[in-house]
């Protein structure tokens, strides 16, 4: 009897487990639960609301997933579970979206907000990312990071030399490629046309290759481009300066070598062929340094012309006066020279320099010896000119980089 009580004990025990169990069962049926389905549907409701936080919307996007792998096979939620199914996924493309834009604004902010303050570390740091993540959209960014380095240059910082070479000819080989620039830069660091931000750009590669790396003849090429066409650069007479320069730098040399030539005439025991071929080596200096000479004469009557500040134009004049002493030994005339000289295309100066041979004095017919031949007749060496400062042009205020100031010009 013990043995059968306690056999029927254990079976009313496990049925009772059995029955628990499926009321458990019963109880935990996600389709039945009308409250926690109503419940998620509200949160999912209350945060889609909100467009604008992004974390919000995240959220939004966990709650939905959440709610269809709680009910999504559920018939009492298929309205809503078919709905979220096919809206999730495109909540989360537009909060990517979203969240790059965001990121795209917050970079582009920080590069205006350094525009602004002339934080220019923070610009080429900020310029620099910018150009790397959106090439396209920003691309007159590489305008402002060629402008500023010429500008500071100027003043004597060459702290942004490197960046500003590069990314100035990365401009001009966008712009002359036909790449497209919404504005051709960045306030107040704007041009108003390709051709002036072409010009602008040609001009910054010579000028600090020239001033800034002693590099006279490499500037030359960028130089004579900033001369041509029709931008505002090529009235600039910065570039016609620094070409002028250059040609001062020749004509020095050959005079030198023309002091020197005509002082070994005299040295002791000299045979007349070695002395013909000195007066023969000093004549081809000096045809030399007459079209050198007025290739420097050229060069700085345009900067003279072009220039603008009294002080400035009176340097340049004297540079004329000094090129024209030493080409024809005086300085009466340098007025209708000038005229007639600007008058006609400037010269490229990457060309070779044609030597310009004036007609011998004849001689008398008593003269047996062939006589020294002496340098040009000059007070001395042409100076080389410093590059002038320009006079400072009231800066306009920044604003908005979305709208569109006149370019900034440096006058002299």
């Amino acid at each position: 009897m013990k043995t059968i009580f306690r056999s029927t004990n254990l079976l009313l025990i496990l049925a009772a487990i059995i029955a628990f169990g499926a009321v458990a069962g019963m109880a935990q049926d996600p389709c039945t639960d009308a409250d926690g389905q109503t419940k998620m549907q509200d949160e999912f409701d209350l945060l889609y609301a909100d467009k604008k936080d992004l974390n919000v919307r995240q959220r939004a996007i966990d709650s939905g997933k959440a709610f269809l792998e709680k009910y999504g096979n559920c018939e009492p939620a298929k309205v809503r579970a078919d709905w979220l199914k096919a809206q999730i996924p495109k909540m989360e493309t537009n909060l990517r979206i979203a969240r790059e834009l965001a990121a795209e604004n917050a970079l582009v902010g920080r590069f205006d907000t350094a525009m602004k303050a002339k934080n220019f570390d923070e610009v080429y740091v900020t310029g620099k990312e910018v150009l790397a993540k959106y090439p396209e959209k920003y691309r007159a960014a590489e305008i402002v990071l060629g402008s500023i380095g010429f500008d500071e240059a100027y003043k004597g910082n060459n702290k942004y030399n490197d960046d500003a070479l590069r990314f100035a000819k990365a401009s001009i080989a966008d712009l002359e490629s036909g790449k497209t620039f919404t504005t051709f830069g960045v306030n107040p660091y704007i041009y108003k046309t390709k051709e002036d931000a072409l010009g602008y750009m040609n001009l910054t590669i010579g000028y600090i290759t020239s001033v800034s790396q002693k590099n006279q003849l490499g500037s030359l090429p960028y130089l004579y481009k900033t001369t041509q066409g029709t931008s505002e650069a090529s009235k600039n007479p910065i570039a016609f300066e620094l070409i002028g320069n250059y040609y001062f730098a020749e004509l020095n040399k050959i005079v030198e070598q023309i002091a020197a030539l005509s002082a070994s005439q005299n040295k002791p025991g000299i045979t007349p062929e070695e002395l013909q071929k000195i007066v023969d080596d000093i004549k081809g200096k000096v045809a030399m340094s007459n079209g050198t000479s007025e290739r420097a004469m050229d060069a700085f009557a345009r900067a003279y012309t072009h220039g603008q500040a009294p002080a400035y134009k009176a340097k340049m004049k004297k540079n004329v006066e000094d090129a024209y002493n030493v080409r024809f030994g005086k300085k009466d005339g340098v007025d209708p020279w000038i005229a007639t000289a600007v008058a006609k295309p400037f010269i490229n100066p990457t060309t070779p320099i044609e030597p310009i041979k004036d007609p011998e004095p004849v001689a008398p017919v008593t003269q047996t010896t062939t006589p020294p031949v002496t340098a040009p007749a000059t007070t001395g060496k042409p100076a080389t000119s410093a590059p002038a400062k320009p006079a400072a042009t009231p800066a306009k205020k920044p604003s908005a980089s979305v709208k569109k100031p006149v370019a900034k010009k440096k006058t002299v």
